[in-house]
């Protein structure tokens, strides 16, 4: 059976480009990574599903292997998953796709090739046939409308779950998710430090920004000090940053004007742009939202979405705890 081909066609076609050097070989016991009820998943299945993930999660950037291992195991059981959902579909005479489908994904498959490429040629060099192509079409069709119904019979299920009452349940049980948090109006000096420009400059920043803390101490005035000195756009406003909630407040900062009263200055504290003084203008302390203030379609929206995603999971679970999966790579 070449059941390694399930993923392994559809992401290299979406690829079309790289399809042209690709190489399918039969499932070995060499490359066999996991067996689902007997089916052969393949590393030459996860490689390719995770390079179709990896476009979405790292916009190109270089990652780390702590988290190209996660998005592994992702693919790995998304891998598993989708196998179970076709026998489910199977089991249950749900596999049936019109031929007309499988046309359709074939057109624009040739659509796609470069110019002077063929399907055929493309197939040839693959060591696959069309029949395959097709069955790999029809398969993947099959559970996708299968995640599709199966979250349509969620959602409507958690319609009704999510009553009035449903959401002040919710609501008095995760009170900590409805707080107003913590907003503070702050202004800021800022003295310029170059990240590249050795001790001496960082030096040479703090011993200014000290200075001007002394005379802030003596009573000048912080506004008319920020609008002389600071390096920062909002010195021509008094160094006036305006309101934010705590929680947007770069790290260094939000730490340090952490229990400091109104009216006080802190610093010089220091962050990658230099150092800074701020002036703790107001204070506004975190509040609990009231039931009746919230947008009770947009929470209704939100946990039908929820309790849906939940459902899923738990039938995905079920399938997969009466399944024989075994892990056949050692890590």
């Amino acid at each position: 059976m070449r059941l390694s081909k399930v993923f392994f066609i559809t992401s290299i076609f979406a690829a079309f480009l790289s399809f042209s050097s690709a190489k399918a070989t039969e499932p070995s016991d060499t490359d066999v990574i996991v067996k689902v009820n007997g089916h052969e998943i393949t590393r030459e299945n996860i490689d390719s599903t995770i390079n179709m993930m990896l476009p979405l999660v790292t916009y190109h950037q270089t990652i780390p292997d702590a988290k190209y291992d996660e998005i592994r195991q992702k693919a790995i059981h998304t891998l598993i998953d989708n196998e179970l959902i076709y026998e489910y579909a199977i089991a249950n005479k749900l596999d049936k796709v019109d031929k007309k489908e499988v046309d359709k994904q074939l057109k624009e498959i040739r659509k796609k090739l470069p110019p002077g490429e063929t399907l055929q040629k493309v197939l040839k060099r693959s060591n696959l046939t069309l029949d395959e192509l097709k069955n790999t079409f029809k398969k993947n069709t099959v559970i996708t409308k299968i995640r599709k119904s199966k979250a349509e019979e969620f959602k409507k299920n958690a319609e009704t779950t999510v009553t009035e009452q449903f959401m002040k349940d919710y609501y008095n049980n995760n009170l900590n998710k409805f707080k107003e948090p913590e907003r503070v109006h702050l202004s800021s000096i800022l003295i310029k430090a170059d990240p590249s420009g050795g001790q001496k400059v960082w030096n040479e920043s703090k011993k200014k920004a000290d200075g001007i803390l002394e005379l802030v101490k003596s009573g000048q005035d912080f506004a008319k000090l920020a609008q002389e000195h600071s390096e920062d756009p909002t010195a021509k406003d008094g160094g006036d940053m305006g309101w934010a909630h705590v929680g947007s407040i770069s790290e260094e900062i939000g730490a340090a004007i952490e229990g400091v009263n109104t009216g006080e200055v802190v610093g010089p504290v220091m962050d990658m742009y230099g150092y800074h003084l701020v002036k703790i203008e107001e204070r506004v302390p975190s509040t609990q939202k009231a039931f009746e203030s919230l947008n009770i379609d947009k929470l209704k929206t939100e946990l039908i979405e929820k309790e849906k995603k939940e459902a899923m999971k738990k039938w995905l679970k079920g399938l997969n705890d009466s399944a024989k999966v075994e892990y056949l790579e050692q890590k």
